[in-house]
C-alpha cells in the first residue's frame, strides 16, 4: 500500500462519514435519538472497547514490526563477524568463505527480500547456506587457532539462523482475517453510531463525525503498515543493513572476486 493510497482511504472514509451525516441530516424529520443523552453511555462504552481492541492489536502488529526488523539487524552483523573470522584460515579457505558470505548477502538483499513481500522465502539463500556449510567440512582445523575459529564460525551461523529465522516469521501478517474484519465491523459500528445524531440541525456534528472515521481509518492503516513490514511503502523495513555489512566486507578484502553476481546468482 502507498502513502498516496493510505491517505486517499483516509480521507475517503473521512469525506464519506462526513456526507453521509449531512444527508442524514436534511431527509430525516425529526432527530433518530430523540435525547441524546440518554445515549451518552452506549457511545461511551462502544468507543472504549473499540479503542481497546485497536490499542491491542496496534501494539501487537508493532512488536511483529520490531521483530522483523532486530531479525534482518541480526542476521546482518553475525554474517559480517564470520566474515571477519574468516581471517583465522589459510588464504585460500579464508577467500572461500568470504566469497560465499558475500554471495549469501547479495542473495537476501536482491532475492529473499522481494520474495518475502510474498510471504515466502528464496532457495537461492538456502543454496548459499549449504554452499559454506559445504566449505565448513573442508577447513584444516590442525591449529588450535583454526579450531577456536572454526567454533567461532559455528556460533556465529547459529547467531544468523536465528535471525533470518526470525525475520521470516514476520513476512506472512500476524493479524488473521477475522480479526481485520472485527477492527472494521467495530468502526463502522462506532461511526454508525455517531451517525445516529443525525436530525439535529447541528451541522457541526458533521465534522465531528468525519474526523471520527479519519482517526479508525488512520488507525486500520497503521496496523496494515505495522502487519506487512516488509511491503515498498513509506517506512516499510528495507535490507539496509545486509547492504551495509556488504559494504563492510567488500573493505575486508577489496581484491575478493566472490563466485556470484551482485544479485547473487552463482556464476
Amino acid at each position: 500500500m502507498s502513502l498516496l493510497l493510505a491517505a486517499l482511504i483516509v480521507l475517503g472514509a473521512a469525506a464519506l462519514a462526513g456526507l453521509a451525516f449531512v444527508f442524514l441530516d436534511r431527509t430525516v424529520a425529526r432527530p433518530i435519538v430523540p435525547e441524546a443523552a440518554r445515549g451518552g453511555p452506549t457511545l461511551i462504552v462502544i468507543g472504549a472497547s473499540f479503542s481497546v481492541l485497536l490499542a491491542f492489536v496496534t501494539l501487537a502488529a508493532f512488536q511483529t514490526y520490531n521483530s522483523a526488523k532486530l531479525g534482518a539487524l541480526t542476521e546482518s552483523d553475525a554474517v559480517l563477524a564470520m566474515s571477519r573470522t574468516a581471517a583465522l584460515f589459510p588464504p585460500s579457505q579464508r577467500d572461500e568463505l568470504r566469497g560465499e558470505f558475500v554471495c549469501y548477502g547479495r542473495a537476501v538483499v536482491d532475492q529473499e527480500w522481494p520474495a518475502m513481500r510474498d510471504g515466502h522465502p528464496s532457495a537461492l539463500v538456502d543454496y548459499w547456506i549449504g554452499a559454506y556449510r559445504a566449505a565448513f567440512g573442508r577447513l584444516d582445523l590442525r591449529s588450535p587457532r583454526e579450531q577456536l575459529g572454526f567454533q567461532d564460525l559455528l556460533n556465529l551461523a547459529g547467531t544468523r539462523t536465528a535471525g533470518r529465522q526470525q525475520r521470516l516469521s514476520q513476512a506472512t501478517p500476524s493479524v488473521p482475517t477475522p480479526l481485520w474484519l472485527g477492527l472494521v465491523l467495530g468502526g463502522c459500528i462506532c461511526v454508525g453510531v455517531q451517525l445516529s445524531l443525525a436530525g439535529s440541525r447541528v451541522r457541526v456534528h458533521a465534522l465531528l463525525v468525519a474526523g471520527l472515521a479519519s482517526i479508525i481509518s488512520a488507525g486500520l492503516v497503521v496496523v496494515y503498515y505495522l502487519d506487512h513490514p516488509y511491503q515498498p511503502h513509506t517506512g516499510g523495513i528495507q535490507p539496509s543493513a545486509m547492504r551495509r555489512e556488504l559494504v563492510l566486507m567488500g573493505n575486508l578484502e577489496p581484491s575478493l572476486r566472490p563466485g556470484c553476481s551482485e544479485s547473487g546468482q552463482p556464476g
